[in-house]
């Protein structure tokens, strides 16, 4: 059965959004960002949901806005690092394209992401360790595995692309 989405999963600063958008450029398909399409759609951001309505809410955003563009033909989409811990979801990714997790060393988040409280769960070094640590055995469910932290945005889409070739 020929692949017709792939879903990039991992933690916040693995790369979803740079890796996702130079993906797509090669495979000659659309990038969707997930949480872009909930602020487009809500008009607020990420962060101003979860304070306004509570995290449940945009979980709920979140499931129903994956459920509208899981059946786009040829997308690259970015999930946000909380969306693949959903069953649900999961559900949704895996049965509909190919789950990559982009692994990310905590050391390279601290590198890649500030922690100034912009982010929701990410205030401090050690509640961003914690939620990087719980969420690990989440992201090892993706189909295919592939490291972010030594490669450039580019190796890392050809290292994809060659891996969807193979299948």
């Amino acid at each position: 059965m020929p692949i017709n989405r792939i879903y990039l999963v991992g933690f916040m600063g693995s790369g979803k959004t740079t890796v996702g958008r130079r993906l797509a450029k090669k495979l000659g398909w659309k990038f969707i960002d997930l949480d872009e399409e909930i602020e487009r759609s809500e008009r607020r951001t990420i962060a101003d949901i979860f304070r306004v309505r509570g995290e449940a809410h945009f979980r709920e955003l979140e499931r129903h806005t994956l459920k509208r563009i899981s059946s786009r033909k040829h997308a690259v989409i970015a999930l946000g690092g909380g969306a693949f811990l959903d069953p649900e979801n999961r559900s949704i990714a895996e049965s509909t394209g190919l789950t990559v997790w982009l692994k990310v060393s905590f050391a390279n988040v601290g590198d890649r992401v500030k922690i100034d409280g912009t982010r929701p769960k990410f205030t401090s070094k050690e509640q961003a360790e914690k939620l990087y640590l719980s969420r690990d055995s989440y992201y090892s469910l993706a189909k295919l595995h592939v490291s972010t932290d030594n490669g450039t945005p580019e190796t890392i889409a050809d290292e994809i692309v060659e891996a969807v070739r193979k299948s």
